[in-house]
């Protein structure tokens, strides 16, 4: 889901996404290290899907929230990029220039989109680059409430939201999908597709990144005129995993995978999580948080040439 990327990409590697935070002015994180038991093969908590709850505490969000005015992001670049495509197609829109989208304070629910829209009010698409398929998304009536509707066939896109950095709490969300993306394998380049994604980029210190990383991240900003995230948390519904499982994308240390579901127990079921994002970016990276930038989504099966489809629900960052 993804930022904009890399020596990796001379490799002619395809498919690691990152969300594109807003600023990089965040405060060092300690050493990696400094927190036991973290990065791939930790094991996460598992959630408790409580949809119950869940509905009722976004139905306290309705309720509660006026309409927010977008604030004018003047120092950050907000969207997304491939971190492994060729940095000349890595997420341009199809006039080549990158575009600046306002960050919000709050994400847009979609079950409140005014009525006769299609696409939900206040997220932005982005695109892998300009070759690859978009993934198609709708909004749909599904049980009396608004939900996004994905479908993907050979294809790979998202959307976003660019938030006002604010500090990591409680991140819930409601999804479905028909079924699993049965060839796919996170951990693998060739094969890193799911059904259900949502990133979350944080800000940090990138002086304090490897070589190779800042290398990385200046031939993001050279070629793409945006900033990567210093680090982006993914959420997925693997297929061979077990939930729990802390999972490096294959394409650079700076995403982490978590699966909350996987397999297919729970295929055609409203799955409902919610995710202390402080905890699960320690348990990813061994380290504290800096604030959150963005936060978006994908269903993606590029890699697998296959099909998939999904349903996502209200999205809420406490």
């Amino acid at each position: 889901m993804a930022a904009r990327f890399c020596l990796l990409a001379l490799t002619s590697v395809v498919g690691a996404l990152v969300l594109t935070g807003c600023s990089t002015l965040g405060t060092a994180s300690p050493p990696r290290g400094s927190i036991p038991l973290s990065g791939p093969g930790a094991m996460a908590a598992l959630s408790s899907n409580d949809c119950g709850s869940f509905a009722a505490h976004i139905e306290q969000l309705r309720l509660a929230e006026p309409a927010q005015t977008p604030v004018s992001a003047e120092s950050a670049t907000a969207g997304l990029i491939a971190t492994s495509q060729d940095p000349a197609e890595a997420g341009h829109a199809e006039s080549g220039e990158p575009e600046e989208h306002p960050t919000l304070e709050r994400l847009p629910l979609f079950s409140a989109t005014p009525s006769g829209l299609s696409k939900p009010a206040g997220w932005q698409p982005w695109t892998v680059n300009r070759n690859k398929i978009p993934t198609r998304y709708t909004l749909t009536e599904v049980d009396q409430r608004m939900v996004l509707h994905a479908e993907a066939d050979s294809s790979a896109s998202g959307l976003y939201v660019a938030l006002v950095g604010r500090e990591p709490g409680m991140l819930n969300w409601t999804w479905k999908t028909r079924d699993v993306i049965r060839s796919a394998d996170n951990s693998l380049a060739p094969r890193e597709d799911s059904p259900l994604r949502i990133f979350v980029a944080f800000d940090g210190d990138k002086g304090s990144l490897s070589l190779k990383d800042q290398l990385m991240y200046e031939m993001a900003r050279l070629t793409t005129g945006r900033e990567m995230p210093y680090a982006t948390l993914m959420y997925i519904w693997g297929g061979r995993k077990p939930e729990g499982s802390v999972v490096s994308n294959p394409h650079t240390e700076r995403v982490r995978m978590i699966v909350v579901d996987s397999g297919t127990r729970h295929t055609g079921e409203w799955r409902c999580h919610r995710r202390d994002l402080r905890a699960d970016y320690r348990k990813a990276f061994g380290a504290d948080p800096g604030k959150v930038v963005a936060i978006g989504l994908m269903t993606d099966t590029d890699n697998t040439r296959s099909r998939a489809e999904s349903w996502y629900g209200d999205i809420a960052l406490d």
